[in-house]
């Protein structure tokens, strides 16, 4: 009896099924769906025994097997036709028409897709890409044995990857990234380490206007890959990581912003004296990779004036820029700064659109440690209140240095984070009759070799009393009282 193969058509993306003339054919188990699926994935190819028998009974195949793989071809040639499977002296032949089978169909389409994406049909290429997803009835090769399920599957799901891929590539062209969003968020938390779709998911989400959701997605990746391989991501994210980072990213002059290096601390106090072996500490710090310093100290003894002292002298060691924020801990009758206005503060300073900026406290914290990950910036938290105040604000990467001063010492952040104290205690006599001397200047009376010692020593070595007092007492007049 002649066969007529091109009547019959073949599914294996889901479960493996033959259909002839439009009617479903019954196969029988899982061995002999096997058979024909091992045969179906080489259509036309001559595949040898053991072969055969290795992909449908595994590494421990019963005595029976090569006599029970006759009886599972046997079977299919009845149902199929005789001439749908032609033995060879070695193995066996399944004889199939050209596109018989969806795997053979879906791969024509992805391949023609391409074409269509690479001279710039985007439209088609998307509708073509569908056609061939709308194969796929479920997990490729179902209802096959173990062994065969374990060595072809997984070549077969990753081309499906790969035409998924193509697709949200070609929706984003097309200025469509935001239907691809929630179909690229199911895949990335299905293989949560393919930087491909994690690529896209950020490209989609930049597309519509969610950038912080954006660089959300590639801190998460990057966590990932820190705690569970210790690497970092690839160079090709690394770069579209940075390019949403850019401020010339923004499509069109309404969304571009002017590069600016932020450079923010306050001017530098003058005549800053002493403090050498604090200022030792800071610099030995950076030199061994420290990144978070704690200056305390009571009110008035200088913990500022050390931080933006230090801070413009290791300028050059932060080509990234230098951030300042007040948290106003201890301001007379004001609440201190709230975390998510500090954070939105420092993100505008870095340059993010405030369109894209997420709602609460901790999305905030998110795209901000996302902007500073690879970046090398010195962040001074000027007056803090408390550790809380202060963890949501400190950057993703190594790179960058913080100083937080405050009256408080802080405990959390030096038993949790790791931070370098310092205490800040009274200048000595010395640097205190130095200070007051180079504020007062030569010429003022309160300056005198008795006078100034006098009045040093009851502003308790204190900087910004001896400040205070050498301004308003240095050139004014006979020293008064302080």
């Amino acid at each position: 009896m002649q066969t007529n193969l091109s009547v019959i058509r073949y599914r294996l993306l889901g479960s493996v099924e033959a259909h002839s003339g439009g009617r479903r054919v019954a196969l029988g188990g899982p061995k002999r769906r096997t058979v024909l699926a091992a045969l179906l994935l080489r259509p036309n190819t001559v595949v040898a025994d053991d072969r055969l028998v290795d992909l449908v009974w595994g590494d421990d195949p019963p005595r029976s097997a090569r006599p029970q793989l006759q009886v599972h071809i046997h079977e299919l040639r009845k149902r199929l036709g005789p001439a749908t499977i032609v033995r060879h002296s070695y193995g066996y032949q399944l004889l199939a028409a050209p596109g018989a089978t969806d795997a053979e169909e879906f791969r024509r389409l992805v391949a023609l897709a391409r074409v269509h994406r690479s001279e710039g049909r985007r439209d088609e290429a998307a509708r073509t890409l569908r056609s061939a997803m709308a194969l796929w009835t479920g997990p490729a090769l179902g209802g096959v044995t173990a062994p065969l399920e374990e060595k072809a599957r997984p070549a077969l799901e990753e081309s499906r990857l790969y035409a998924l891929e193509e697709l949200y590539g070609v929706e984003v062209e097309r200025g469509r990234g935001s239907s691809a969003v929630p179909e690229l968020r199911t895949l990335c938390s299905e293989h949560p380490t393919r930087e491909s779709l994690v690529a896209l998911l950020m490209s989609a989400l930049h597309s519509c206007g969610r950038t912080g959701e954006a660089l959300e997605a590639y801190a998460s990746l990057r966590d990932l890959f820190a705690r569970e391989m210790g690497i970092a991501p690839g160079a090709q994210l690394q770069r579209l990581h940075l390019g949403l980072l850019s401020p010339e990213r923004e499509e069109g002059p309404a969304r571009r912003r002017p590069s600016v290096r932020p450079a923010e601390l306050p001017h530098a106090v003058r005549g800053f004296v002493a403090r050498d072996r604090e200022l030792a500490v800071l610099d030995a710090g950076r030199e061994g990779r420290a990144s978070l310093f704690l200056v305390t100290g009571v009110a008035g003894v200088g913990k500022t004036a050390l931080a933006l002292h230090w801070g413009h002298t290791a300028r050059e060691d932060f080509p990234d820029g230098q951030l300042y924020l007040d948290l106003r801990g201890s301001a007379c009758g004001e609440a201190p700064t709230q975390p998510d206005d500090a954070l939105r503060q420092l993100l505008r300073s870095l340059g993010a659109d405030t369109r894209d900026l997420p709602a609460d406290a901790p999305g905030l914290a998110k795209l901000f440690r996302s902007m500073t990950a690879d970046r090398r910036l010195l962040i001074l938290l000027d007056d803090a209140a408390s550790a809380e105040q202060v963890v949501p604000l400190l950057p993703g990467g190594p790179d960058s240095t913080v100083l937080v001063t405050g009256r408080r010492d802080l405990p959390d952040l030096v038993a949790l984070f790791g931070a370098v104290r310092i205490r800040l205690d009274v200048l000595s006599e010395e640097s205190s009759v130095e200070l007051f001397r180079f504020v007062a200047g030569d010429a003022g009376p309160a300056s005198g070799p008795s006078a100034a010692p006098a009045i040093a020593g009851d502003c308790g070595g204190l900087p910004l009393a001896l400040r205070m007092a050498a301004a308003t007492m240095g050139a004014a007049g006979p020293p008064r009282p302080v």
